[in-house]
């Protein structure tokens, strides 16, 4: 069961709040990222394609484990869904993955090593105010401060702890601009071939890039992919995603703001405002939204930025009559269904049983081919850590370890 699948079922059974905020931790489960063994059987090269946290993390075990390796990543710079604004206010802005979902132990997981730096302080994100606009009303919900409580980097971001922590070892191994438009593995060794019409050999290919990318099959594959694996890179959902912050004047709007019935928008998690200088020691008012799927699609396909940050003022102001066009200062958008290799946010949902596609999805082709990202995570699929955890369990598939 998923986290969000967690809360959306003890919500509705009745749960109580403490005992639901005590369990949020539990779904990190830290054997997934352990890797005891440190002798791989493998001794040929392995291309990573894409390097978001799956593919960043792949090749930082493949290094520490001295395979060789090499990360082909298309856009200017690495990150994937990580990435972050330095300048727009006084404190780093997330504008990819914001939370840490879990006990912030699973930083210290993921980088194989204690987090000393403090740079990559935690603070405990409880929001005190909670509201609901539902049925053109703003209505109160602060009781849900005693049981909702994740965690978020204090004066850092989730790009600054992967470049600090993991880009830093294997920065010579990252080649950007290297959109891939083939991958034949038809003979012995695996050929990977790039828009720029340059060839890349290794044994095993891992492809960690977002599944919208795969479904839309702008990559060819030489052979084609079983059929079964089509069909379920096809049974998954990764819906529209964006994320938007504004700097006003004056602060008016609650630490949360959720829409519709409070208990559903916090199981589905598809659109929220939030304050997101919460405990960032900022002296600015900073205001962020988060949505994805068709809350996210009412943004992003709208036709120039201008005119999403108007429709989003527009529902800001009816809320809170008029003082979001009134304290207006700034903004920056980040529209993910518009990133070219990206398209959407993440992996929400299944056609069929999760677990079957899942599996299927991570199934090697002919123990050349082979796939990770947080898709193919079964209990922290849509995190940065089930990314990591997806990495690392499928580089520990490839090379066989001893």
């Amino acid at each position: 069961m998923t986290r969000k699948e967690f809360i959306e079922k003890s919500l509705m059974m009745g749960i109580s709040l403490p005992f639901l905020s005590s369990m949020l931790g539990l779904f990190y489960r830290k054997e997934h990222l352990f890797i005891s063994h440190s002798t791989a059987n493998f001794k040929g090269k392995v291309i990573i394609i894409g390097a978001g946290a799956a593919g960043l993390s792949a090749g930082y075990l493949l290094k520490s484990l001295g395979v060789d390796f090499e990360i082909l990543e298309a856009a200017p710079i690495y990150g994937g869904r990580l990435k972050k604004a330095a300048n727009f206010t006084d404190f780093p802005i997330d504008l990819g993955a914001e939370w840490i979902h879990v006990e912030p132990e699973v930083l210290k997981e993921i980088a194989k090593k204690p987090i000393i730096d403090s740079r990559f302080e935690t603070i405990t994100y409880n929001p005190q105010s909670i509201q609901a606009w539902k049925n053109g009303k703003l209505k109160s919900h602060n009781y849900i401060k005693s049981f909702y409580s994740e965690w978020k980097f204090k004066g850092s971001t989730w790009f600054d702890f992967f470049e600090q922590n993991i880009v830093a070892e294997i920065s010579e191994k990252i080649l950007v601009n290297k959109p891939v438009v083939e991958i034949n593995y038809a003979s012995e060794k695996v050929l990977v071939k790039t828009a720029d019409q340059h060839t890349y050999e290794a044994d095993k290919v891992l492809l960690t890039i977002p599944i919208k990318i795969l479904q839309n099959e702008t990559l060819t594959f030489l052979p084609a992919l079983p059929p079964e694996k089509k069909k379920a890179l096809n049974s998954v959902f990764m819906g529209d995603g964006i994320k938007i912050f504004i700097e006003f004047k004056e602060r008016f709007y609650p630490d949360i703001l959720a829409f519709g019935n409070i208990f559903k928008a916090l199981a589905e998690e598809e659109k929220f405002v939030y304050d997101a200088a919460f405990k960032k020691d900022s002296t600015k008012n900073i205001l962020g939204l988060f949505a994805i799927n068709e809350k996210a699609s009412a943004y992003t396909h709208l036709e120039s930025e201008e005119k999403i940050i108007a429709k989003f003022l527009g529902e800001l102001d009816e809320m809170f009559d008029g003082k979001a066009s009134s304290n207006y200062i700034n903004h920056i958008i980040q529209n993910w269904s518009k990133e070219p290799y990206i398209q959407g946010s993440y992996s929400y949902s299944f056609e069929a049983n999760e677990k079957d596609i899942i599996n299927t999805l991570a199934e090697p082709i002919k123990e050349k081919v082979y796939f990770a990202g947080e898709a193919l995570s079964i209990d922290n699929r849509a995190m940065v850590q089930g990314a990591c955890e997806s990495a690392y369990h499928t580089v520990a598939t490839m090379v066989s370890f001893s």
